[in-house]
């Protein structure tokens, strides 16, 4: 949906788009902001629906009966990777719409960059990564060794 409306936004309504920035008296450069801050929900998106699908995995293993894997370890770290990319995404959102604020609401309702519960989850991410990566090999060294 996110996609169709970035058509939408750069074809059929971008005259109309441009009349409301003009209205709302905020520089020319506000369409092509709108248009990275569109592109950036759908990049969002994208890195939400990758960590879901690889913390599905790591369940499924779970249920299996075997979380202490190298892949899950693998996962994890994954997990990790996509978390810093999602929270580098974040921040720039936060800055476009406090940029395009002024110009909408004055203000009201803008969102909060959170550092500290993202960085809480990227750390907490990589930390079990390598829990479950130390895990798996004392498995593998004990199976060799009985």
């Amino acid at each position: 949906m996110v996609a169709t409306g970035i058509g939408a936004i750069l074809t059929v309504q971008r005259g109309e788009v441009l009349d409301r920035i003009a209205a709302a008296g905020a520089p020319a450069s506000a369409y092509g902001v709108v248009i990275i801050g569109i592109v950036l929900v759908l990049a969002l998106l994208l890195l939400t629906a990758r960590f879901l699908r690889e913390l599905r995995r790591i369940v499924d293993s779970v249920g299996e009966g075997d979380p202490f894997r190298p892949d899950n370890a693998g996962r994890m770290q994954a997990m990790g990777w996509i978390a810093v990319g999602g929270q580098l995404v974040w921040l720039v959102l936060v800055a476009i719409a406090r940029w395009v604020a002024p110009y909408v609401d004055d203000g009201k309702g803008l969102p909060d960059a959170n550092l500290g519960s993202g960085l809480l989850l990227i750390l907490t991410l990589f930390i079990l990564a390598r829990v479950f990566r130390v895990g798996s090999d004392m498995r593998a060294a004990l199976e060799g060794t009985v």
